[in-house]
């Protein structure tokens, strides 16, 4: 290449990463508007806000020493964590707090927080944590929160809410997440596994009782002026096409199950080894459990027409849940070599989230089942942009390509050095690289992955690194394949 063409290179390089650097600081901007908007709008009866977040000469870094606030890197200043807990603050909801574009964490409980949760809550994309619960909430909780497709723990118990829940996609429905609110109601049967009581205390359900419940409850009204001899032959026949029913739809259930297993399992693998209970329980409870058969369902049986990607390690395809949203479902083979990929890639995905992580949405563990869910990126891998078609390589103007650069750069420094588990990934490549509608980088395939805190990580200690020297050795095996990759993002070609 001549030298005034590498001086081009270089200059274009230059040029978007001030321009990036442009774009962070006003993303820092946003995020201190989002806190101003929290300490203006409430009162602060032990004054711990007024004395911590002062906003005056402002360095990188500063907002995230504030009292209460995280952020995934200090040196971009951008929350990612909001936690003001039983701190007596009074006032409206704020309304700004949408202007903190990646937070991840938002917890407002025990306070006496008034008003209507606002619906541009419903903009913070990243959103996986939301409790409010024991404050002075009104109103009814707006639809427009059910496009927080991250969300995994929402918590509204001990308010004073009212109408419908929206319907979310991951979110983990417990005992106690809407008990205590006058008027707050739901379709229960929109909510297959969550509990009834979650509505404890609740006035109603909308839309009348379920057609299930009200069936037994005129059974059992109608039974009840019978006399002796026609309760007992009624319940003698009834039990008996139960039991008939319950063995017939068993019997039909596990030979379907048994043709689904078939048709996909390939013939050369092993069974999975048991796993044992104590780390099922700590997988459950760093991710959202799903069962084997709403996967199936969700892919049409694992049907052929919805797979994106086949390979050594399994299959991957396209699902769609049942009210419009798209999902992705990894299927491992069985094998104990993919065994401990599958462990390896859950555990971390589960324990590290970041704008440029791929985000895990559950995973399901049935006998020999091993299934990864993540969400669903519409623009597929970088790979495929660089190489398969050449004209989507002309698509990725200079832009756009110094955004996926930076993007794949900063999620690699986090997980090296900004976060509590510091990981090495040691699959770094282009196929590895998923790109989000808006080009924005999440890396992936994380079944290589190895932990540098080994003590911070109880499950499959395999995982993790037992030598300073070996920990270094693998970081820079990151930094050169994250070379390579920047190599054929410039050039768009393959390196020799």
């Amino acid at each position: 290449m001549p030298l005034n063409s590498k001086a081009l290179v270089l200059v274009h390089i230059l040029f978007w990463s001030f321009l990036d650097t442009f774009i962070l600081s006003h993303g820092t901007q946003s995020d201190i508007n989002c806190l101003k908007s929290i300490r203006d709008s409430l009162e602060d009866p032990f004054n711990l806000l007024k004395t911590s977040w002062t906003f005056n000469n402002l360095a990188k870094g500063s907002i995230c020493n504030y009292f209460g606030v995280t952020c995934l890197n200090p040196a971009e200043n951008r929350v990612c964590g909001i936690v003001l807990v039983n701190m007596g603050l009074k006032g409206e909801f704020p309304k700004g707090i949408e202007d903190c574009k990646e937070l991840v964490n938002l917890d407002l409980s025990g306070n006496e927080i008034s008003g209507s949760i606002p619906s541009s809550i419903g903009n913070c994309s990243y959103l996986e944590v939301l409790k409010l619960d024991n404050n002075k909430l009104t109103g009814q909780i707006s639809q427009h929160l059910s496009q927080l497709r991250n969300l995994r723990i929402f918590n509204v118990a001990n308010n004073l809410l009212s109408g419908p829940v929206p319907e979310f996609v991951n979110i983990n429905i417990t005992h106690e997440s809407y008990v205590n609110n006058s008027g707050l109601c739901s379709l229960l049967g929109t909510f297959s596994e969550s509990y009834a009581q979650s509505y404890v205390n609740n006035s109603g359900l909308c839309g009348g009782p379920l057609e299930e419940d009200s069936k037994k409850h005129r059974w059992v009204f109608q039974i009840s002026f019978k006399s002796g001899f026609e309760v007992g032959f009624v319940a003698f026949a009834i039990l008996y096409t139960a039991f008939f029913i319950y063995y017939f739809d068993l019997g039909v259930g596990l030979m379907e199950r048994g043709k689904i297993i078939k048709r996909i399992e390939p013939d050369h693998v092993s069974q999975f080894p048991n796993v044992e209970p104590r780390y099922i329980s700590l997988l459950e409870k760093m991710a959202t459990k799903i069962s084997f058969m709403k996967l199936s369902k969700a892919t049409n049986n694992f049907s052929a027409n919805n797979v994106i990607t086949s390979g050594k390690i399994g299959t991957v395809y396209k699902a769609m849940l049942p009210y419009g949203t798209f999902m992705v479902v990894k299927r491992l083979h069985a094998s104990q070599h993919y065994e401990n990929q599958f462990i390896s890639e859950l555990i971390t995905l589960a324990s590290l989230r970041h704008k440029n992580l791929v985000p895990l949405m559950g995973f399901c563990l049935e006998m020999k089942e091993r299934l990864l869910v993540y969400g669903y990126m519409s623009n597929g891998c970088l790979h495929d942009w660089l190489h398969v078609v050449e004209d989507r390589a002309k698509m990725l103007e200079w832009p756009i390509r110094v955004k996926i650069i930076v993007g794949i750069a900063r999620g690699l420094t986090w997980i090296h050095h900004m976060c509590h588990f510091q990981v090495v990934h040691l699959n770094i490549s282009s196929k590895g690289i998923l790109l989000h509608q808006n080009f924005e980088p999440k890396i992936s395939t994380f079944g290589e992955a190895m932990f540098m805190n080994r003590n911070d990580i109880d499950l499959n200690k395999g995982c993790s690194i037992n030598s300073e020297f070996r920990e270094v050795e693998l970081v820079k095996k990151d930094v050169y394949s994250f070379g390579i990759m920047l190599l054929k993002l410039i050039t768009g070609k393959e390196p020799r």
